[in-house]
C-alpha cells in the first residue's frame, strides 16, 4: 500500500500565497533603492564613470583643480552621448572659472556627438552659460544649417525664444524670411516673428509686402490683414502707396474707405479731394469729347456693318446674323 501526499488545506494555501506576495513586494520595493545606490542615477553614465565623477567633484571642492579637471576629462572620454556629457557639466556649475577647461572638454565632445536640433540647442545653451562662446556659436551655426525648411526654422525660433536665446531666434527667423515667396507666407512669417518677440522683423516683412504691390486694388485688398498687426506706420504706408498708385475714381474710393476704417483722417481728406477732382475732370472730358466720340462710334458701326455684309456675300457668315 503506497502512501499518498496529504492534499494542502485551504489554510496552508492561503499562507503560502500570502508569503509569495510579501516576498514579491519586498523585492519590488527594493529595486528603486538599488538604483539610487549609484552616485548619479540620472546621468546615463556607467557605474564606474559615476565613481570617477564623484572623485572629480570632490577634487574641485578641495580646490585640487588640475587633478579634478583631468578626472572630468577621463569621464568625458568614456561618455557615449550628449545627455551624459551635459549632465557632467551640470555637476560642475558651482565651481566657476576653475571648471571651464573641464566643461569645455565635455562640450567639445557633446558637439561632436550631437545629432538632433534639441541636442544642439542644449549644447549652445550650456556653452553660453560656461562662457565657451566659440562652441556656442558652432552649435548655433550647425543648428541653423540643419534647419532647411520654413517650418523647421520657425520651430527653432520658438524653441530658442522659450529658452531666452534671442540671438538664436533672430538668426533662425532671418533665414526663414529668405524662404518666403508668397503673400500668405509673409503674413505667417510676420505673425510668428511677433510671437517670438521680433517685431522689427515682422515690420520689415510687411513693409516689403506693401512695396511689392503693383496697384491700388492689390494694396487695398491686403489692408484688413495688414491692419490686424496694429502697426500704424505700416498701415499708413500702405494707404499712402495706395494714393500714389491710384489712377481711377474707384481707386481713390477704395483708399478713402480703408483710411476711414483705420481712422486716418488726413488720408481720408486727400483721397476724397483727389477722387472728386478726378470725377470732375472725367465729366468735363466726357462733355468735350461727347460729340466727337459719337461720330467715331457712328463710323465704327458703319465699318462693322460693311464688313459683315461683305462676309455674308462671300458666305463666311450665315444669313440671319
Amino acid at each position: 500500500m503506497s502512501l499518498s501526499r496529504p492534499r494542502p488545506t485551504f489554510t496552508s494555501r492561503f499562507y503560502f500565497g500570502l508569503y509569495s506576495l510579501t516576498a514579491a513586494l519586498v523585492l519590488t520595493s527594493s529595486l528603486p533603492s538599488l538604483a539610487k545606490s549609484t552616485p548619479y542615477p540620472d546621468s546615463h553614465l556607467p557605474v564606474e564613470l559615476q565613481g570617477q565623477l564623484v572623485k572629480a567633484v570632490k577634487g574641485f571642492k578641495q580646490k585640487k583643480f588640475a587633478q579634478a579637471t583631468s578626472d572630468v576629462e577621463s569621464v568625458a572620454a568614456g561618455a557615449q552621448d550628449t545627455e551624459s556629457l551635459l549632465f557632467i557639466i551640470s555637476t560642475l556649475d558651482g565651481f566657476g572659472a576653475p571648471s571651464v577647461k573641464a566643461k569645455r572638454a565635455c562640450l567639445e565632445k557633446a558637439l561632436s556627438l550631437a545629432k538632433t536640433s534639441d541636442e544642439l540647442l542644449n549644447i549652445a545653451l550650456k556653452a553660453r552659460q560656461a562662457e565657451c562662446f566659440d562652441i556656442s556659436k558652432a552649435a548655433l551655426d550647425s543648428l541653423v544649417a540643419a534647419a532647411t525648411t520654413f517650418e523647421d526654422l520657425i520651430d527653432l525660433a520658438h524653441k530658442a525664444h522659450q529658452a531666452s536665446q534671442h540671438e538664436i531666434a533672430q538668426t533662425a527667423v532671418k533665414k526663414a524670411y529668405t524662404l518666403v515667396d508668397n503673400v500668405p507666407d509673409v503674413f505667417t512669417f510676420a505673425k510668428e516673428s511677433m510671437n517670438v518677440g521680433l517685431e522689427a522683423m515682422a515690420r520689415t516683412a510687411l513693409k516689403d509686402l506693401v512695396e511689392d504691390q503693383a496697384s491700388t486694388s492689390e494694396l487695398m485688398l491686403l489692408m484688413p490683414k495688414i491692419g490686424a498687426f496694429n502697426m500704424i506706420d505700416v498701415t499708413r504706408l500702405a494707404l499712402k502707396r495706395g494714393l500714389e498708385k491710384s489712377k481711377t475714381v474707384d481707386d481713390y474710393l477704395a483708399v478713402y474707405n480703408q483710411a476711414k476704417r483705420f481712422e486716418q483722417e488726413d488720408i481720408v481728406k486727400v483721397a476724397a479731394y483727389r477722387g472728386k477732382k478726378l470725377t470732375l475732370i472725367n465729366k468735363i472730358k466726357d462733355e468735350k469729347e461727347g460729340p466727337m466720340r459719337a461720330k467715331e462710334r457712328e463710323l465704327e458701326e458703319k465699318e462693322r456693318k460693311a464688313k459683315e455684309e461683305m462676309m455674308r456675300s462671300t458666305g463666311q457668315i450665315p444669313s440671319g446674323f
